[in-house]
């Protein structure tokens, strides 16, 4: 079971992103060496003092994050607020990702890795919302992972809006 360090604490910055006031840490023992390392290769900042500690992901003060980039029409099923901590480390995952590609470019950028991390981005995105309090109900959880599987090979496409 992972844990985050605290509640979130932001501040709205219009017309729809949010600038967090604090570090936000989710903490899990559930990533494997290769999945780490993959985050990692993208550069991921993945703290860990030993193989059988918990991997540590933080999310810096003054992120900025849409929290979860739900479509208003649904948020009377599955509100920004209800996923919001996992959706926000899961934001930080991406943009790393983005900015990965950004800098190797085309011709340069591994496939297979860029491939891999979403693939682990998505699982720390699922793992989070297991792990937050107040509970998140599974059909929100299965419902917002599967979202991001299926469409978010277009939020890890690097511009110069979102990196």
């Amino acid at each position: 079971m992972g844990t985050f360090n605290a509640k979130i604490l932001a501040e709205f910055q219009p017309p729809r992103k949010w600038k967090l006031g604090r570090d936000l840490t989710y903490s899990t023992k559930e990533l494997m060496g290769d999945e780490i390392k993959a985050l990692q290769d993208i550069g991921v900042k993945v703290n860990r003092d030993t193989d059988i500690s918990p991997v540590d992901i933080t999310v810096p003060n003054e992120f900025m994050t849409d929290l979860a980039s739900t479509p208003r029409a649904l948020w009377a099923f599955i509100a920004p607020f209800d996923v919001a901590r996992a959706a926000i480390v899961h934001d930080l995952l991406y943009k790393t990702i983005r900015q990965y590609r950004w800098n190797k470019g085309d011709i340069e950028e591994d496939k297979e890795l860029i491939k891999k991390a979403k693939v682990v981005a998505d699982k720390v995105f699922l793992l989070a919302m297991k792990d937050a309090e107040p509970k998140v109900s599974g059909w929100k959880i299965y419902s917002a992972w599967k979202a991001v599987d299926l469409f978010g090979r277009w939020s890890i496409i690097p511009n110069e809006k979102n990196i």
